[in-house]
Formats: C-alpha cells, structure tokens, sequence
C-alpha cells in the first residue's frame, strides 16, 4: 500500500503550471463580466423549443443535421463545411489536438483569448507570442502582421489564431491584414469571430477561395446561450473531415442542437437585441471617457477594456455595490486593466451612477 504520493510527480510537466480556469459568481452581484447577451430569447422561440419533441432516452444526433442545415442558411456555408461543438472552448481544443501535439507550435496575438494558449498547452503545443501592438493614441490595438508572418514562417508552426473582434481588448482588425496572414503564411489560420455579430464583419465568405481558413462562431454571445455550450467552425470540407477524425462522439446534447437551429429562425430578433446593447454600450463607453484619469479602449464588440489609475480598488467598490465585472489582472502590452460587459439598460444605468461615485 502506498502510504504517501506525490501527485505532481503524476501529472504531466506542461500541465503542472497550467491554472484551471477562474469564473467567479458572486451573490447579489449584477454579471458583467462574462461577455454575455443579458436580454431574454424572443417569446416564439421560448415556446418553439419547449414545445419540441426530444427523445431524452437516445443520443443526440452525432452529425447535428438539423442544426447544420440551419447553419447553412444562416452562413451560406454547405454542411459538409460545418462542424458543431460543446462551446468554443471544446473547438479550440480539438483545433490543438488536430492540428498542434509535441514539437508543433501555434501562433497567438497576446492579449488575446487565454483558453488559445491553455488548449495549446494541455496538447504540448507550443505557443509563439506576437504581442498586438498600440495605435498612436495609445486607445487601440492593431496586429503585428509582419511579426505574425515573420513567426509562420518556421518550420514547427501549424497554425495561427486570430480572434476578431478580440477578446478582451474589443478590437477589429482590417480585413484586408487578416486575408493577408491568410494568403502568406501558408499555415492554418482560424479567425476566431465569437463576437462577429456585434462587428457586423466577417471573413466567412472567403472560405471558397481559401483551403487554409477556419471561424469559428459561437451561440454564446448574440444569441444569449451561453449556458447550452454551442459552437460551431466554418471551413472546406476536407478541413471539417479532418477535424472530425478527432471529435468526439454526440459532443453537442440534443436540447443545444434544438435551441440553435430554432434561434436561428428569430436572426432579426437577435439582431435588434445586438443594435440595442450596442447603442447601450456607447453610453457606457461615453461615461467612462469622461473622467480624464480613465484610459478607455475602441471596442467593436459587446464590452469594453479600460483602465482606471486604481484597477483593483475599482473593481472591489463595484462588487461592494453589487457589480461585477472582469478584473483581467496585468495584460501584455497593456498592464492592468478591467473589462465591462453590456448589461440590461437598467443595470446600465445604476453601473454608471456606481462608477461615477467610485471615479469622482
């Protein structure tokens, strides 16, 4: 019998250092720190979905037809070009699992989406850094294409994530620097538009044209299902084929595949949602840019990254006064910094008269 372990000693080296993943739930707290559409489904599709047959005792339809059918109208993307998954997060790791492994490497643009880097590591893919860099004013963030290239170029990297807009800066990056990495690099190159339907933009309809490119989309932002864990990726069908190798089976439950092909019966519905909370966020955004000891970052998605001189004291009196938002610690290129989700108007409204008491 053993009578003492040394569990370390167990675990694999590159997943000794790795941190599990923090989501904080405070009670009484308004959440403003996750990214998510606060708004409610439209009534139709509430009672749509709950009027629906589903066989609770059977699996799920392992190749999510009907969802992908429903996805194909939505994207312009045929079926045999779409892949479904349990969240983003579960495509990003099957992304690193496809793709990268030990002595492959992925190409990342910090600050950035920490799941990319976790995925990669948790997979023994290593990660090159090229970090964004500033605009003139110092208010927003553009990529590092001839670094990007310049890191593609060697011989272990595989792939490049861009995530557009990025999470947590809330940047657009041009179109046209994002099919440039495409066309150059000759590596897979996943753009990552979680939040593309609060942009407006996509790179969806070059897919065609480019054998390497992936997007990944999600239902967790816009379309408010953040807690039914779906996602999905657009691309060739070889690169759907490939990546389906390594899938595993029902990853997507059938009530979630129900909900997305449904959801995406109310687009306009969703739509007016996003113009509502993009409006919503210009007067935050607005609010903030008062106060002159406030840093605030462009943002073309559904929050906002800024910088007050004392993150962390700001950060604790929001969640004294029953807010919380995302403290993103000391980021690359940027340091300390907090970061703002889009609430319900009246939420709004009492954040705002918060912060005003908090930055007076």
């Amino acid at each position: 019998m053993v009578d003492k372990m040394n569990l370390e000693e167990w675990i694999r080296p590159k997943i000794r250092t790795l941190n599990a993943y923090e989501s904080k739930s405070i009670p009484n707290c308004v959440r403003l720190d996750a990214n998510e559409n606060p708004l409610s489904w439209p009534q139709g599709m509430i009672e749509q979905l709950l009027g629906s047959s589903l066989a609770f005792n059977r699996y799920p339809d392992g190749g999510a037809q009907e969802l992908k059918q429903a996805l194909s109208g939505y994207t312009g993307v045929p079926g045999e070009g779409i892949l479904t998954g349990n969240g983003s997060d579960e495509l990003i790791q099957l992304l690193m699992t496809t793709f990268g492994g030990e002595n492959r490497a992925v190409v990342v643009h910090p600050p950035t989406f920490s799941m990319y880097g976790a995925a990669a590591r948790v997979t023994g893919t290593d990660v090159l850094e090229i970090p964004l860099l500033l605009t003139e004013d110092g208010r927003d963030f553009r990529l590092d294409v001839e670094g990007i290239l310049k890191a593609a170029a060697q011989s272990q990297v595989h792939m490049i994530v861009l995530c557009n807009p990025n999470n947590p800066t809330g940047t657009l990056f041009p179109r046209e620097e994002i099919l440039r990495i495409v066309a150059e690099s000759g590596k897979i190159v996943v753009v990552d538009e979680a939040y593309g339907e609060f942009s407006g933009e996509s790179v969806v309809d070059q897919i065609p044209h480019c054998p390497n490119l992936l997007v990944m989309k999600t239902f967790s932002k816009l379309f408010a299902m953040a807690a039914l864990r779906l996602g999905y990726l657009l691309g060739q069908p070889s690169m759907i084929e490939a990546l389906n190798r390594a899938r595993q089976p029902f990853n997507v439950n059938s009530f979630s595949q129900k909900a997305g092909a449904i959801a995406l019966n109310y687009v306009e519905d969703f739509a007016e949602q996003g113009r509502t909370l993009t409006a919503e966020l210009e007067k935050i955004v607005e609010a903030l840019t008062a106060f002159a000891s406030v840093k605030v970052f462009a943002t073309r998605a559904n929050f906002v990254l800024f910088q007050p001189e004392d993150p962390d004291r700001v950060y604790q009196e929001l969640i004294e006064k029953g807010f919380l938002i995302r403290n993103m610690g000391n980021l690359p290129v940027v340091g300390k910094a907090l970061r703002l989700s889009v609430g319900l108007p009246e939420d709004n409204e009492r954040l705002m008269k918060a912060l005003r008491e908090i930055l007076k």
